[in-house]
């Protein structure tokens, strides 16, 4: 009697063992990485490290962009990942900043399945199960704002996992906060991101907290892409000065490294306290006055330069941030829009 009780209780823990999900290292399904020698999961090669400022090199190793981009049939996907440095922010969400975003590719459109919520430095999430063990197409986008020490891939023991690949060459964006996620709710909905998903291609995010200045090392850095188009989104992080002082030699270093390629500038965009501020108003104003100068005068030059008009912009902030500046969801889906309408506008075949 006893044997007979403990055999089908052997069976169900048998099961169960037989069930738990087979990790896979993520690296090797990863896009949105434009250099070779990155750290993992980082964004600039190791020789920039003593060569570009320090806090430029820290936002490096922060994983903005980076995505699994992977088939698998499994019945179910968990994942495990170990945040480097567990960052949090008052103003974003940590599903933003250190969480992770899963979607799946259904009637030939991007479809969000389910985002890892990060608990601490080291999580396990089960994001999607019960599915029916057909071969799926998958991104699983990394944290914004902090880097990783390890991710993934957990599917069912049975199930096959392998690589997509995208024939085209990636949109590269250069810039800020902005650009890097900040403030979006979780990873897929960083404009560059949506903007991929658009676009059906991979792009990759170079937005630098704060530090979106046209650095001539970056700028040489993106210069060295073999992109199919560069979208520069950097005045947020600069003055007059600075755009006087470098905007135009470190534009031009693209331009005649890629001349064609094409690349869009982006003009600042208002803040919400521009409407009432007159100081605020009167800077962006002279700024993007600046910068649409310097670009009528590159224009002659280069054929393939593009600028993004401000009155494109103006819908974007309102109601579409969290401080007045950075982007939350809605703000980052309405920045990826008027940004793919003028990408498909220019982007070669």
């Amino acid at each position: 009697m006893k044997r007979s009780l403990l055999f089908p209780l052997f069976c169900m823990f048998a099961l169960s063992a037989f069930s738990d999900p087979v990790f896979h290292d993520a690296l090797p399904y990863l896009e949105g990485c434009a250099f070779g020698d990155c750290p993992p999961y980082g964004r600039l090669p190791r020789k920039l490290e003593d060569r570009v400022r320090p806090p430029v090199w820290r936002l490096g190793r922060n994983s903005a962009g980076l995505a699994a981009h992977f088939f698998t049939d499994s019945r179910e996907i968990r994942v495990r990942w170990e945040v480097l440095n567990d960052f949090h922010m008052v103003h974003m969400a940590g599903t933003g900043i250190r969480g992770v975003d899963l979607y799946v590719k259904e009637d030939a459109r991007w479809h969000h399945i389910a985002t890892g919520k990060p608990f601490a430095k080291q999580n396990t999430a089960e994001l999607i199960g019960n599915l029916s063990g057909e071969m799926r197409e998958y991104l699983l986008y990394c944290p914004l704002y902090d880097g990783l020490a390890g991710l993934e891939l957990g599917i069912g023991p049975e199930a096959e996992i392998r690589g997509a690949v995208r024939p085209q060459k990636p949109v590269v964006f250069y810039g800020t906060s902005i650009t890097q996620g900040g403030c979006a709710s979780r990873p897929g909905m960083a404009y560059p991101a949506i903007a991929g998903r658009m676009l059906e291609r991979e792009t990759i995010n170079l937005g630098f907290s704060g530090n979106g200045r046209m650095d001539p090392e970056i700028m040489e850095a993106v210069a060295e892409i073999d992109a199919a188009f560069y979208v520069i989104d950097c005045l947020p992080n600069m003055n007059l000065e600075i755009i006087r002082e470098r905007a135009e030699r470190e534009i031009r270093r693209i331009l005649d490294r890629r001349p064609e390629v094409p690349v869009l500038l982006v003009p600042n965009f208002m803040p919400e306290g521009g409407r009432c501020d007159p100081e605020v108003r009167n800077e962006i104003t002279a700024e993007n006055t600046a910068f649409r100068t310097l670009y009528s005068r590159l224009k002659k030059d280069y054929k393939h330069l593009y600028y993004l008009p401000f009155r494109k912009l103006r819908g974007v902030p309102e109601e579409g941030t969290v401080d007045g500046i950075h982007l939350s969801d809605l703000g980052q889906q309405r920045m990826a829009e008027v940004l793919v309408k003028s990408i498909r506008r220019h982007l070669r075949p």
